[in-house]
């Protein structure tokens, strides 16, 4: 029996598969949809991967619904690195100085709360900043700070505080 190369799906052999080729069908389109719902096999569209529906070397995507950033804790003092893979909404809950390190790639972009600054103080990496200077944190409430990258040069914005 002939199959696909990729998916294994089943190929009708000529005159051969005289009411057979129903069975085969409805096994195909059950391994395809598995492989559409992200199970079995990596699929690769025009150079888009997709494993388990993760898709990479995206340039654009269209969503219908809601996207669901992922919350990352990423410490309270010390060496703090800043990944997008550790999720994109990044909190710091200080409880002694904070030296900032980043390991985004150019393109990518975290948003940093950073709470109980108290008299602790931030060390950013080297960066711009909009506006031209790293902010100034308030000492009781919660700060948000963006971070992205262009190339190789990190950037950073304070959006402010809440109360």
């Amino acid at each position: 029996m002939a199959t696909t190369t990729n998916f294994s799906f089943d190929l009708p052999s000529i005159g051969g598969d005289a009411n057979a080729w129903g069975t085969k069908l409805n096994s195909n389109w059950t391994s395809l949809d598995t492989i559409l719902n992200g199970g079995g096999a990596d699929i690769n569209i025009d150079g888009i991967t997709a494993d388990a529906l993760t898709l990479t070397a995206v340039v654009s995507l269209d969503i219908s619904g809601s996207i669901t950033e992922e919350v990352y804790s990423a410490g309270a003092s010390g060496t703090v690195d800043v990944s997008a893979s550790n999720g994109t909404i990044q909190t710091i809950a200080m409880t002694g100085n904070v030296t900032i390190t980043d390991s985004l790639s150019a393109g990518q972009f975290v948003t940093l709360q950073i709470s109980s600054v108290g008299s602790d103080t931030v060390t950013w990496p080297t960066m711009k900043w909009v506006y031209g200077s790293a902010p100034t944190l308030h000492a009781t409430n919660d700060n948000w700070v963006q971070l992205w990258k262009v190339g190789s040069q990190l950037y950073g914005s304070f959006v402010g505080f809440t109360a």
